[in-house]
């Protein structure tokens, strides 16, 4: 009787071990509740997500579309924008604020490498209600040529501002020697010009954003003439704060005391509470007032592509989180929080499979994580406190879940947006 109770536990050990991995114990499941449809294969495009109140929106080249996500909604497609006649959908503002997305559409070239007509490349913004699609109004951007298919890191949203930069543009992407340039804000909901920004002289806006006190600019300056990376004069780029309420310049600082940076090069605006600019794995945060605080720098370790793999980032508060990657018999990640005001690492926790997401929410950081470390599929929801990166949670999705789109968080659901091919956005909830 003894052997057979023994056996018996270790049967029922195993079929719980067995359950809770497939994500059948109640406590320890991600089940999923619903998902929107497919969205159309990918074509490498730029493309955007966003989790606006009760609706979700997923912007293309092609279309614009809203999905509904308040209880019974379960993902119903609410409403769509397509661009006119055969402009196409260039890029979104990185922020969907007050309920109000921007896009910007144009007409494209004639091929691959072929500038869109003069003036017309992206050159209409348009801002959309999110929560019904209806159009509320349109405002032309001054451009020469463009490319479609960069983005618009020119657009931005921030409580009741919409920011738009306009800047000429040569078929190589420098800029005209008019140096026609500006920065403008407008009304979010109405349109209404606000104000037009001091810019620095012989200067032009590259991409911009709207913080809580502050707008914040990534400006191209020192000229027209572009030049090589890596070479000792020219045209630099400089980040600029403006006064959020008149436009007025608070100040203008390089993007890298120690060295310039050119025109070219891969800088972007990671956060604006604070600043925080990234450029090839290098993170530079600046207080308030542009004084460069100490920075925090990835190598990039080799990816599954054998391509510099660059770290995941969340930014919250003063911290920032990081799946940073390396590789040991496959793809693996850690989890590392840095302090923002010093630069110094906070916690750090190796992961025993590697990660495919992140999110910041509150008091916890949210991971999705992969089977092993030889495939893709997301298995694991893993929950860390932010404070000091102990272990809250760790479950098993039941279902299969889309490949590595972004995760948000939403009344208790988890959201993620899948890559072209897949489900457009697909919920779940901890069970």
């Amino acid at each position: 009787m003894a052997g057979t109770a023994v056996t018996l536990a270790v049967i029922a050990s195993i079929t719980a071990w067995i359950l809770s991995h497939n994500g059948y114990l109640p406590g320890d499941a991600v089940v999923r509740t619903w998902a929107a449809a497919k969205d159309r294969p990918a074509d490498g495009r730029p493309s955007g997500t966003w989790v606006v109140g009760d609706v979700a929106v997923r912007s293309r080249f092609d279309a614009v579309t809203g999905f509904g996500i308040a209880d019974g909604q379960n993902g119903k497609k609410l409403w769509e924008y397509v661009p006119p006649g055969r402009s196409q959908i260039c890029g979104s503002a990185r922020h969907a604020d007050a309920s109000v997305l921007l896009v910007a559409y144009g007409e494209e070239g004639g091929g691959a490498s072929e500038p869109a007509p003069q003036g017309k490349g992206c050159a209409t913004v348009l801002a959309l209600d999110v929560k019904d699609g209806r159009q509320l109004w349109t405002a032309q951007r001054t451009v020469t040529t463009g490319r479609l298919g960069q983005g618009a890191r020119f657009l931005d949203t921030g409580r009741d501002l919409a920011l738009v930069a306009h800047d000429h543009r040569d078929a190589l992407g420098a800029r005209t020697k008019d140096e026609h340039t500006s920065l403008r804000a407008l009304d979010l909901r109405t349109g209404k010009p606000r104000w037009t920004a001091a810019l620095p002289d012989r200067c032009g806006p590259q991409q911009v954003s709207v913080g809580k006190e502050q707008v914040f600019a990534v400006l191209e300056c020192g000229g027209a003439d572009r030049v090589s990376p890596g070479s000792s004069d020219g045209p630099e780029l400089m980040t600029a704060a403006f006064n959020r309420e008149t436009g007025a310049l608070n100040w203008n600082v390089p993007v890298d005391a120690r060295r310039p940076v050119r025109l070219g090069s891969t800088v972007a605006i990671e956060s604006t509470d604070p600043l925080v600019l990234s450029d090839t794995g290098r993170y530079t945060p600046f207080g308030q007032d542009g004084r460069p605080r100490p920075g925090i720098e990835f190598s990039g370790g080799r990816g599954r592509t054998g391509e510099p793999d660059y770290p995941q980032t969340a930014i919250t508060g003063e911290r920032m989180y990081a799946l940073e990657g390396f590789w040991e018999k496959g793809q693996r990640h850690r989890l590392v929080a840095f302090d923002l005001t010093t630069g110094e690492e906070v916690w750090k926790v190796t992961l025993d499979d590697p990660a495919a997401a992140l999110t910041a929410r509150g008091d916890r950081i949210t991971v999705l994580g992969e089977w092993s470390t030889q495939s893709s599929k997301i298995t694991d929801l893993l929950e860390y406190d932010a404070d000091n990166g102990e272990e809250l949670d760790d479950r098993r999705f039941r279902d299969a879940v889309p490949g590595a789109g972004t995760l948000y968080e939403h009344d208790g659901q988890l959201i993620i947006a899948g890559t072209g091919g897949d489900h457009t956005f697909t919920a779940y909830e901890r069970w």
